[in-house]
């Protein structure tokens, strides 16, 4: 039997065929009428409006009409083998096994009730099939409607020649920055130099930190300045801002984990976690706030953590990252998004807040700062931190993946790190590379896989996963609001038990949403109905409720290939905050406007108001869609898409080992010399975004491993102890 190659993926000709059939399902080329019916109802639309000076123009009839043609499948087969190909590999066998399933005329019988095996099926047969599984009552179903939506979506829509984006109007690169003769603000920076395998093997460091994020990028600044030899180890490649690719397929693949989609197991929730150099404040929002005093009062108390009360201490730590990532609010000019936010909450009477922005003060008008900031006005690690480790003899050395760390079998005390440098062209190599101390900034993913592999059994490891999960609102306006151009988070609300009271509840922020993740986010419901709603892209304004968890407890763990495992689920208390979150923002939706609300929920219809209605909350047919949202709620088999941006609290500090990972310190408990700084120590959520929180806790670690550098000798140690 004949197969087709992608990467490591080798699929059979009918495992390919039965994968495009399903795709074809997902983005299936419409018929000529009902193609040019949908291109002349959508160019109506836009005839009717006047643009502002600053928008760009609406699509064309011929880029509508050659969407609504598309066939996702037949016409990107190479993109879904890659995107295969960059799975995990229990994943990839799933979608084996499913291919092989619907293959045969026996499993699609299984699967659809249909005698015909599922590539021979006619579409709306398919489409059929595709629509039952939504609405099973059987988890496994739901679970496979969704990631094959996912996978469709995000393969196709994430090619720069999709005909999606012209067709929606969303420009395939950053229009401003990739502009040819484009020079930034101000001049870049040189690029940082990277270490080569003969400049680091078997060399001895003072201090090696693994990860070049918030929490490794704060401690190596910190030894660096005084005084320490620091190696700092990144398993991702190095781009300098020149490089950085400013369209959404290059940009998730170079620097998110699993190139912007990693899952819980069950799929309930889609998480994107950086994976370059600087870690998550590469690729953030700029979001800069500081950790809630209720949220300190919490870990001093109940976790025994008491300098993050202490005025002197912690206060000042946040204060200092305040000050070294130029986090304020001047500057900020909200985009069309954020004002929708602002105007649905004043007339609400809702609070509502500028963020920080960690940009110096400048103004940063750019929805690409996913993709990494390639004007250098973001104060990331890379720009910050980092650069001040540099200044003081910090050294870098990337595309390396840590294994394991060192450690002294008879004192049990970290002594450096054996770890496999890929540098390409057959430069594959594992050393050893020694310190005096171990830091462990990984992130909450992976510092768990870290000490683990390491030798640690602290029950405490990879456990107390908290994902501040949120699921993303969508309003559909009568006018354009371009959610992905101009400045991304730059408002805020709280609400829910608010955040600066009881210490639980929810923060409400505006993301950039890209054709791709709309597509993947919004409930399918048949190919003409999704390719509509696609096409009124520009329309779109996304809100969502971030939860800080209060009782939810989740875990890391990993596979026999390394591949991390993630098992969450939220408690039926956590469901409710959430669910109260989605009718909140629902209503701030309708309040600032929206014609359309989308929750998400699978089993919910979207609301429409009537041309003829008045957009307002206490219409009577609206809340009694409130009330439907409400008690459909958030369905334990997996009858909606979650996601997360920040991922805490895996290997927690704490004030005794049966509770925690560290100690207050941040070194680990079993191991001495061996610490931990990311956002992995987080004892509970935190209820805000992390950065800035995570870089205040390193300063904190950093300052006791300088501390405990006054107080030992170097370590000594023969090769056999080393192992």
């Amino acid at each position: 039997m004949t197969s087709t190659t992608s990467s490591s993926l080798i699929l059979t000709k009918d495992q390919l065929d039965t994968l495009v059939s399903l795709v074809d399902t997902i983005i299936g080329e419409l018929s000529p009428d009902i193609t040019a019916a949908y291109t002349a109802k959508t160019t109506r639309r836009q005839n009717k409006i006047t643009l502002s000076p600053d928008q760009a123009p609406f699509s064309d009839a011929q880029s509508i009409s050659d969407y609504l043609r598309l066939a996702g499948g037949s016409n990107h087969r190479n993109e879904l083998m890659d995107v295969i190909a960059r799975a995990p590999i229990k994943g990839q066998r799933m979608i084996r096994l499913l291919l092989n399933i619907l293959s045969t005329r026996a499993g699609t019988f299984a699967l659809t009730g249909h005698t015909q095996s599922f590539k021979d099926l006619p579409r709306h047969q398919r489409e059929a099939a595709f629509l039952k599984w939504k609405d099973s009552s059987f988890a496994s179903l739901v679970a496979m409607y969704k990631a094959i939506v996912g996978l469709s979506i995000t393969a196709v829509y994430r090619n720069p020649t999709c005909k999606v984006h012209a067709a929606v109007g969303y420009p395939v690169y950053d229009p401003i920055r990739t502009k040819e003769g484009y020079e930034p603000p101000s001049p870049r920076k040189d690029p940082y130099i990277m270490s080569t395998v003969e400049q680091v093997e078997n060399k001895h460091f003072d201090v090696i930190i693994i990860g070049t994020g918030a929490g490794g990028g704060v401690c190596a600044a910190e030894l660096a300045k005084s005084g320490h030899s620091v190696l700092l180890i990144e398993k991702s490649k190095y781009l300098h801002e020149s490089e950085m690719q400013l369209q959404e397929r290059e940009a998730y693949s170079a620097l998110y984990e699993q190139s912007g989609a990693v899952r819980t197991e069950d799929g309930g929730v889609v998480m994107v976690a950086g994976s370059c150099f600087g870690g998550g404040t590469t690729v953030n929002y700029s979001v800069s706030l500081k950790l809630p005093y209720t949220v300190r009062e919490e870990w001093a108390k109940k976790h025994g953590l008491p300098h993050f009360i202490s005025p002197k201490v912690f206060s000042d730590d946040l204060d200092r990252v305040y000050e070294r990532i130029g986090a304020s609010t001047e500057g900020i000019k909200h985009n069309r998004p954020n004002q929708v936010m602002i105007n649905g909450c004043r007339n609400l009477g809702y609070n509502v807040f500028d963020i920080p922005q960690n940009t110096s003060g400048k103004s940063h008008d750019c929805s690409w700062c996913y993709c990494g900031c390639s004007d250098g006005i973001k104060n990331g690690t890379m720009n910050t931190w980092l650069r001040d480790a540099e200044q003081h003899g910090a050294q870098f050395l990337d595309r390396t993946k840590v294994l394991r760390v060192l450690i002294n079998r008879k004192d049990r005390q970290a002594t450096g790190v054996e770890c496999v440098v890929d540098h390409g062209e057959n430069k594959r190599k594992m050393i050893r590379i020694y310190a005096k101390r171990v830091i462990s900034s990984a992130g909450s993913l992976h510092t768990p896989g870290v000490l683990r592999r390491s030798g640690l059994v602290n029950s405490n490891i990879g456990r107390n996963l908290r994902l501040h999960p949120g699921s993303i609102i969508f309003g559909f306006f009568d006018e354009p609001v371009d959610m992905h151009m101009g400045s991304i988070i730059t408002t805020g609300s709280e609400f829910n038990g608010d955040l600066r009271k009881d210490g639980y509840g929810l923060i409400l922020e505006i993301p950039t949403i890209s054709p791709s993740f709309i597509g993947a986010l919004l409930p399918w419901r048949g190919t003409l109905k999704h390719k509509e709603l696609m096409l009124r892209y520009r329309f779109a304004s996304p809100l969502v409720p971030l939860l800080r968890e209060y009782d939810t407890s989740g875990t890391v763990d990993y596979d026999e290939n390394g591949d991390v495992v993630i098992n969450y689920d939220l408690t039926t208390n956590d469901r409710k905050k959430l669910v109260g979150g989605l009718t909140r923002t629902c209503m701030i939706m309708c309040a600032a406007g929206a014609r359309e609300i989308h929750t998400g929920q699978l089993g919910i219809e979207p609301f429409v108001f009537h041309e003829n209605e008045e957009i307002r909350p206490d219409h009577p047919r609206f809340q009694k869609w409130i009330k439907q949202v409400e008690d459909f709620g958030l369905p334990t088999k997996g009858n909606i898409t979650l996601v997360s941006a920040h991922q805490l609290g895996t290997c927690r500090m704490g004030n005794s080992p049966a509770h925690s990972a560290t100690q207050p310190t941040g070194e680990t408990w079993e191991v001495k010399n061996l610490y931990v700084a990311d956002a992995s120590l987080f004892p509970t959520a935190s209820g805000v975004n992390p950065m800035v929180t995570t870089e205040a806790i390193a300063i904190h670690v950093a300052a006791n491993v300088i501390e405990s550098l006054k107080k030992e000798p170097s370590v000594t140690m023969t090769s056999e102890e080393a192992k």
